[in-house]
């Protein structure tokens, strides 16, 4: 999963250029020192039974960083396309962007399609990159990761995934390009899939059954060669 660095990243590359001028000896007048960038963004992820995830992100950002973001995206329905074009491989629904001036932050909250899918009875929810899992708690699993910024910042990462009541057999692994958390359902197992393959074959014996007047015992019989009697 893509989150906002790479817009901050573009935001943030005139200026830091402008403010990266070489200092030597005393500060001349009218060159600044080139800005410390912080930031920070906490990410809260919900899954359902169905594999519907409710996500709400925050980011924090320094004074200057919060202005830049203002200025490119002046109204929120902005920034909530420049979110739904950042995650195309997801199916975004129900989204809200807010902009709190007075903490210098910016809030989104949306359901996300497409981030957990059940194969053969197994579910999987991906994380883009390679989180660290820090702490586990029950079905509840947090992440940390962090990012470089220009002139020697950096933006600090918390993911918080909370698995359906019930998940269990919770496994994280780390792939080539991208974090993979599995986990089981109750009802939804590969055993039960064998199970109702089963039934469903012993259903269908059951059918010949009440079809044949002599039941399995007609049908080993005419295996045998030997007539069986016909219906009456």
């Amino acid at each position: 999963m893509r989150y906002l660095l790479p817009l901050i990243l573009i935001l943030l590359a005139p200026i830091a250029y402008l403010n990266a001028q070489p200092i030597v000896g005393e500060q001349p007048q009218g060159i600044e020192l080139p800005m410390k960038l912080e930031m920070d963004e906490l990410v809260n992820m919900t899954v359902l039974p169905n594999g519907v995830v409710k996500v709400s992100e925050e980011v924090k950002a320094t004074s200057t960083g919060y202005l830049l973001l203002k200025n490119q995206y002046p109204m929120p329905f902005l920034f909530k396309r420049f979110i739904e074009m950042d995650k195309t491989l997801l199916e975004i629904e129900n989204m809200t962007v807010n902009f709190d001036d007075v903490n210098k932050r910016v809030t989104a909250d949306y359901v996300a399609l497409g981030m957990a899918a059940k194969r053969r009875g197994v579910w999987e929810l991906r994380l883009e990159g390679k989180p660290k899992l820090t702490t586990r708690t029950g079905n509840t699993l947090v992440f940390t990761t962090n990012y470089p910024l220009p002139l020697g910042g950096k933006k600090n990462v918390i993911i918080t995934i909370h698995l359906p009541e019930g998940a269990r057999d919770v496994k994280v692994s780390a792939e080539k390009w991208y974090t993979s958390i599995r986990y089981t359902l109750p009802g939804s197992s590969e055993n039960n899939f064998l199970w109702l393959a089963v039934a469903g074959v012993l259903g269908a014996l059951l059918v010949v059954n009440l079809i044949m007047k002599d039941g399995l015992l007609g049908l080993f019989k005419r295996k045998k060669g030997e007539l069986a009697p016909l219906p009456s």
